[in-house]
């Protein structure tokens, strides 16, 4: 049994809690300021509680009283750095450092704070789920899960780490995380900035009037990942993008859900990624940019 920690409870978050807490210590770093929270995960109309203990953002040094073996970060892409930072003092030296967002960001600084034997991976997942309430999560479909490693220790341990985290449904580990984080990286360039903006769910991107937009914002992205040397195919990025639109159509993305509430996106480290990388490649990405600008000025 390890000591995991969870930081954020959103919905992917209260998602990873769940799963793991039926084999794991799980502890739960919340934003809210009431340590005595109680979440729940939700299938159906059943309601179960899900076992953790609560952090919160002033993390009392009482409450932690030994350091985490993993730590999985299930925040926004913008938040990642200052919650990495918070928590690099309650680290175990073999801890094992889990990050699972949308879209892309620089590792560089993080790695170089993590010590030899720290392992960081990434984590993407097509697990599916929405919270009705502060916190109540409600499941809405499964999706495979892949891990992978973006340092050396991580790759020396991954059979040890993708056993500890198997609660976790359809989990499995890859060496090619890049390539995933990438594809990952199209799908939401594909659905929740167009979701946003338009005010719609996402099986409504379904329809001919998106089908252009949707093109164009891949097509140049697809160009940026081939001059980073990352191979994807324009037609193989429009059909999974297209397959998890009918999977999930009737689910709001989570950036329309984020502008909905008037909450920071992270358009930044989707289309804002391909748009930086773009200028520096002397890649052309109107789109990208385009909406780009439309979500930070909505």
């Amino acid at each position: 049994m390890a000591n995991i920690l969870v930081v954020g409870d959103g919905a992917i978050g209260l998602l990873y809690s769940h799963f793991l807490s039926a084999e794991h210590t799980i502890t739960l770093a919340t934003r809210s300021r009431n340590s005595q929270t109680k979440y729940t995960y939700q299938a159906g109309f059943e309601k179960k509680a899900i076992k953790v203990n609560i952090v919160t953002n002033e993390i009392p040094n009482k409450l932690i009283k030994t350091p985490f073996d993993t730590i999985i970060f299930a925040v926004k892409a913008y938040q990642l750095v200052d919650a990495f930072n918070q928590f690099i003092p309650y680290m175990a030296n073999t801890c094992n450092v889990v990050l699972s967002h949308n879209g892309m960001s620089d590792l560089s600084s993080l790695q170089s704070q993590l010590k030899t034997e720290q392992g960081l991976y990434f984590l993407t997942t097509r697990l599916a789920g929405f919270k009705n309430s502060p916190t109540n999560v409600i499941h809405t479909g499964l999706g495979e899960s892949v891990l992978g490693s973006c340092n050396q220790q991580a790759t020396k341990q991954k059979e040890a780490v993708s056993k500890q985290l198997t609660a976790i449904p359809e989990l499995y580990f890859s060496e090619q995380i890049e390539l995933l984080r990438f594809k990952k990286l199209l799908i939401n360039i594909a659905i929740n900035p167009l979701s946003a903006l338009y005010n719609v769910k996402n099986g409504a991107l379904r329809t001919p009037y998106f089908s252009g937009k949707i093109l164009n914002l891949l097509n140049e992205a697809c160009n940026v990942a081939n001059a980073l040397g990352v191979k994807v195919i324009l037609s193989e990025a429009l059909q999974q993008a297209y397959l998890v639109m009918a999977e999930t159509q009737d689910n709001y993305s989570s950036m329309q859900q984020d502008m909905a509430h008037n909450r920071q996106t992270e358009i930044e480290a989707m289309c804002g990624f391909i748009s930086e990388q773009g200028k520096l490649l002397a890649i052309k990405t109107p789109c990208n940019d385009e909406l780009l600008y439309k979500v930070l000025n909505s």
